[in-house]
């Protein structure tokens, strides 16, 4: 699946994100991601977690390569990607410059949606990225998540 223009624009720009993983018996786990990139083919995402997030979500992937990102703005705008893994690997120089225009992002995106700076700057620039895992993954489906009548509507 090519990922449509909005979902790169929203992954490289201010969007709240989330990855799950279960295990092969079910469990969820879940991870905030700081930053994000669409490689140039439009299918692969690569993806920044927290190091101290990684487990149990890397053995999960590991186990059964299945994930899943959520992808949000701060006024409700929402969509699911769900894919295969593909690697994972200790960020880099590169990748920890690509988090922090995220944080700068994502502060930027959560005052212009009104929330107040008090409550906006530690939420949004508080979240632990260094050291971190990258984590990239082929897209297999896309879905809108936005609340209403269309939510779950896969994208094509």
């Amino acid at each position: 699946m090519v990922i449509p223009d909005r979902i790169v624009e929203l992954i490289e720009g201010e969007a709240f994100m989330q990855i799950a993983t279960r295990s092969d018996d079910r469990w969820p786990a879940h991870a905030w991601v700081v930053g994000g990139r669409v490689h140039d083919d439009r299918r692969t995402v690569t993806v920044f977690i927290a190091a101290a997030a990684a487990q149990p979500n890397v053995a999960n992937l590991e186990a059964n390569g299945r994930i899943a990102l959520g992808v949000a703005l701060a006024t409700h705008e929402a969509y699911q990607l769900k894919g295969s893994y593909v690697s994972s690997r200790p960020t880099t120089a590169d990748d920890r410059a690509r988090q922090e225009h995220y944080r700068a992002a994502l502060l930027a995106g959560a005052l212009a949606a009104g929330y107040p700076e008090p409550i906006a700057r530690p939420f949004t620039l508080g979240f632990a990225y260094d050291p971190g895992i990258a984590i990239t993954f082929r897209v297999d489906e896309a879905f809108l998540q936005t609340p209403g009548p269309a939510a779950g509507t896969p994208l094509t």
